[in-house]
């Protein structure tokens, strides 16, 4: 089970609009151990955002999900990839903007 918390970087009253692009790789601990698994490939609205409705909502957003890795040992580095995305709004032709940060954390089991 992963469980992550990203925040958005707007120091103004934008909160996490929406998640993407999240992606983590176990280094190898052995005998071909390790690999990567994709929780989100395309961006996706979170906090009850959604088109033009994204006001109001929390600086913060929790994800948690089970995935298919054997858990390493410790001391196993990983790597984790996410892209962030804040102040969202709709345009006059209907499409979307929003203001993204991609994201890489590397830390190993403890």
């Amino acid at each position: 089970m992963i469980d992550i918390t990203v925040q958005s970087p707007d120091s103004s009253t934008s909160g996490t609009s929406a998640i993407g692009h999240f992606y983590m790789h176990v280094d190898d601990y052995g005998g071909g151990h390790g690999g990567g698994f994709t929780f989100i490939k395309d961006p996706i609205f979170v906090n009850g955002c959604h088109c033009s409705q994204c006001e109001n909502i929390p600086k913060s957003y929790n994800f948690q999900r089970s995935f298919d890795l054997p858990i390493p040992p410790k001391g196993t580095w990983f790597d984790v990839w996410i892209s962030i995305y804040w102040a969202c709004e709709m345009d006059d032709t209907s499409s979307i903007g929003c203001s993204s940060e991609d994201v890489h954390y590397r830390t190993y089991v403890q």
